[in-house]
């Protein structure tokens, strides 16, 4: 069943259902108040016949010309022995009043009685007879009045039903149409999406602001999330295959020149060797890179453990100092830069940022360790060529390079600072860059003590 049949057909059905519950009231109250009414009635009409018989007791008198002369309209009076048939029958031209089942009552007793389908009200009161016998006084009044009101009160609650009903179905339909169109909309950007392959939004006319234009804007913004990471993944692919693609060129070039002249020209060998060697080793970083960057947050082995900042800076200085022949100086302003960290981690941290001040420097580098409030702060400054400012906000994003040309001398693969920024974020902490080109650049790492 549609979600459209199931809202049309669930008010309705729950408004039929309240309608037939009110009009029942309605009905049954009623016919309530018109039976009590004519029971006061009868009961009244009753009174006055035991009343009228009491002086009847003169034997001359006649008792039928009596009970004639109080007899209801359209009405019946018998009198009806313990046993037996009824001793009088008085009543006027409706001779099927007669037919009408009787007993008797040796009390007063007023109902309402339905025989034939149709509403009497019988009335019953204990006299004394001529003969001296305790009767009863039966008095039957037809409720032609009442069955004919509540008759046109079935119309009126049978048409009013109906004018009810009908604006509710169509209602119904036309709720169900509104509430249905962002879903229908939802649908219909979904099987285009499946079909095109593209990314599509749902087209808003208007904003309502209620829970259906809440779902619309989700499904826009998860479109605008998936459609950035797909182009992201996508571009991540293409930097990583052009990344990989130039090593393997050049170990393509050099193994084709060994099969060529290597066993003849031992400086082509020796040459194609150390080639080979440095591009394999280029490959294994970048992939080792890569495979770190794919990892979420929580694969991350963490190891923390108190880390001496101070003594990490300065064995990493120490290492690249030799390597690159550089001076490396650090400068602590704090009597107690510890942290609760992992080494590893903290170590690798600072030969990404490090690394790269030498590559893009060629004069010294300072470290400076400092501590305010509930954070210690490593500040890692070169005088190099600086990085221009429109291209600040995009350093931290995978394969991005600055200086693409020199990139390529230095060895560079755009991966170290998005992995030191994953670094940072695993330690709750944060890192900011702050650059002039000409001048220098220098990074700050935050980190909570």
């Amino acid at each position: 069943m549609k979600l459209q049949t199931k809202i049309v057909f669930t008010s309705t059905l729950l408004i039929f259902i309240l309608l037939v519950v009110a009009n029942s009231s309605v009905y049954f109250i009623f016919k309530k108040t018109m039976t009590d009414n004519a029971i006061e009635r009868l009961q009244v009409e009753s009174k006055n016949i035991v009343e009228g018989l009491k002086p009847a007791s003169n034997p001359a008198s006649n008792p039928a010309t009596l009970l004639r002369a109080y007899l209801p309209p359209n009405g019946m009076v018998r009198i009806l022995p313990p046993k037996g048939k009824p001793l009088l029958i008085v009543i006027r031209d409706q001779t099927e009043l007669n037919t009408l089942p009787y007993s008797y009552k040796s009390f007063e007793q007023t109902t309402v009685e339905n025989f034939g389908n149709h509403l009497y009200a019988v009335s019953h009161s204990p006299i004394i007879w001529t003969n001296g016998d305790v009767v009863s006084l039966e008095v039957t009044e037809p409720l032609e009045d009442v069955e004919d009101s509540l008759q046109i009160l079935k119309f009126i609650l049978f048409v009013a039903s109906l004018v009810i009903l009908i604006p509710t179905i169509l209602g119904g339909r036309v709720l169900s149409q509104v509430i249905l169109r962002p879903i229908k909309s939802l649908i219909q950007t979904m099987e285009e999406i499946q079909a095109s392959r593209t990314f599509k939004k749902i087209k808003r006319d208007t904003k309502s602001n209620d829970e259906l234009d809440k779902m619309a804007n989700t499904f826009n913004n998860m479109m605008d999330l998936l459609e950035e990471n797909y182009k992201k993944q996508e571009q991540f692919v293409s930097d990583a295959s052009h990344e990989l693609k130039t090593p393997l060129t050049v170990v393509e070039s050099y193994a084709n020149m060994l099969k060529r002249w290597g066993m003849k020209r031992p400086d082509i060998l020796e040459e194609a060797i150390e080639a080979i060697h440095s591009e394999a080793i280029r490959m294994k970083q970048l992939t080792e890179q890569m495979l770190l960057l794919a990892k979420g947050d929580e694969q991350w082995e963490m190891h923390i453990e108190e880390v001496d900042i101070s003594l990490v800076c300065s064995d990493t200085a120490k290492h690249l100092q030799f390597a690159f022949k550089r001076t490396i100086s650090i400068d602590v302003q704090t009597n107690n830069p510890i942290i609760r960290a992992d080494e590893k981690k903290v170590k690798q941290l600072l030969y990404i940022l490090v690394d790269n001040a030498i590559k893009y420097s060629e004069k010294s580098i300072d470290i400076t360790i400092t501590r305010r409030a509930s954070s210690l702060f490593i500040a890692i400054r070169d005088y190099g060529i600086g990085i221009p400012k429109e291209n600040l906000a995009h350093v931290y994003e995978r394969f991005f390079r600055v200086d693409k040309a020199r990139t390529r001398e230095t060895g560079g693969t755009g991966l170290g600072l998005p992995i030191a920024t994953r670094i940072v974020a695993a330690h709750n902490g944060k890192i900011h860059m702050d650059s002039e080109e000409g001048q220098g650049t220098t990074v700050t790492i935050e980190l909570p003590l």
